[in-house]
């Protein structure tokens, strides 16, 4: 607000044309008149908006834990959940008015190193969601033993896992293992995915996945 001194001036009280006058405690003012801002949803903005949202609720389906496995060296002025919405946003697929993420189209997420490893083949039958692997890599050679992290997409469903393999990478040929399908999707969804080497050298036991959104709530204390 601009003040205005007393004079030939003198100050004024209500609206002309795009100022309003005021006075407070015997001092006179005026201000501009508040502008409507305008919101117009144009397809481009709404397109925009709609494929922002669609990373947003991808990050989240992720855990800390699981930003920092994508991420073991934290990333230089961001945080792991921003990094990963800038290399999403990287991946977009554009159909006509549509933008989506191309989820099958990722084959590196994060930081870690997943360069020489074999290309994952994940197919869903049954009840079974069946992750692959085959071809002879130099580091497969040399981490034989690992029983590696698959990063597993659901195209269909827009949905992303962190699958923890109960087989060891192998030195050569075909190997695979199962996990139940109910908890990635359904059968006739698509599946994408590319392998991670966790460093561990015992198969991890669990659920299988580290995508567990939801903690079980702890038991009430008894009296």
């Amino acid at each position: 607000m601009g003040k205005i001194k007393q004079g030939i001036l003198g100050g004024f009280k209500g609206k002309v044309g795009t100022v309003i006058g005021s006075s407070w405690n015997g001092i006179a003012y005026m201000r501009g008149l508040a502008q409507s801002v305008k919101n117009p949803k144009t397809a481009g903005q709404t397109t925009q908006r709609g494929f922002f949202r669609e990373v947003l609720d991808i990050v989240g389906q992720l855990s800390r834990e699981q930003l920092a496995f994508l991420f073991p060296t934290a990333p230089s002025g961001m945080t792991r959940h921003n990094a990963l919405v800038k290399q999403l946003t990287a991946v977009a697929a554009v159909d006509g008015d549509v933008k989506s993420v191309d989820l099958g189209n990722i084959n590196s997420l994060g930081n870690a190193p997943t360069a020489e490893l074999p290309e994952v083949s994940i197919t869903a039958a049954g009840e079974n969601l069946t992750i692959s692997w085959d071809g002879d890599t130099a580091n497969r050679a040399e981490a034989a033993d690992e029983y590696p992290t698959v990063f597993v997409a659901n195209v269909t469903k827009k949905k992303v896992f962190l699958v923890n393999s109960t087989a060891a990478l192998g030195n050569t040929g075909e190997v695979s293992f199962n996990v139940g399908l109910a908890a990635y999707g359904e059968e006739g969804d698509t599946f994408s995915g590319y392998m991670m080497l966790s460093g561990s050298k015992i198969p991890l036991v669990g659920f299988g996945t580290m995508g567990v959104a939801k903690r079980p709530a702890r038991p009430k204390k008894r009296d």
